[in-house]
């Protein structure tokens, strides 16, 4: 397939739209201040026999890996995990080229991680914040391990976590 690059910017906005996700995982991490971690990871899956369609993209963006997805032999994915990748090239690019369908959870994804690279999450109050914006992504945090109540009263008050 050959594109202009502006034909394929469109293509990749179009494709993420479809077959992306912003997502933020919340890990237990006994080792983190907080005692839970925010954990963001854009990814893109494809079947195999479609998977140049995913390098493609990774060359494009100049970032990410394209893995075999967990669990699902047939299903190629391209991810990107890293903090700076994301901040680098992720979210500039998105923030350049409007998504449609993944708009809002592009916007709390960006703000999320954006904070994150900041270190914003050290402090209780913005960790509290950034945690009701996650739950708010990709169906309202019902698919999600643990519930937005039992995380935020397992935090407790500020001054607990400071002499943590």
């Amino acid at each position: 397939m050959v594109m202009k690059d502006n034909q394929f910017i469109n293509y990749i906005v179009g494709f993420v739209d479809g077959e992306g996700c912003f997502h933020i995982s919340l890990k237990k991490q006994k080792s983190a201040k907080m005692r839970w971690v925010l954990d963001p990871i854009f990814h893109v899956t494809q079947h195999k026999d479609y998977v140049d369609i995913l390098y493609q993209i990774q060359r494009f963006l100049g970032c990410g890996r394209v893995k075999k997805k967990y669990g699902q032999p047939n299903t190629m994915l391209f991810s990107v995990e890293s903090r700076r990748e994301l901040v680098d090239k992720v979210i500039p690019f998105f923030k350049k080229h409007k998504l449609i369908v993944k708009a809002r959870n592009f916007e709390i994804f960006s703000e999320v991680v954006e904070s994150l690279d900041q270190h914003g999450h050290g402090d209780i109050k913005e960790f509290r914040r950034l945690l009701k914006k996650v739950f708010t992504m990709n169906g309202g945090g019902r698919y999600r391990k643990y519930k937005l109540s039992d995380v935020i009263n397992s935090l407790g008050s500020s001054e607990t976590i400071r002499q943590k």
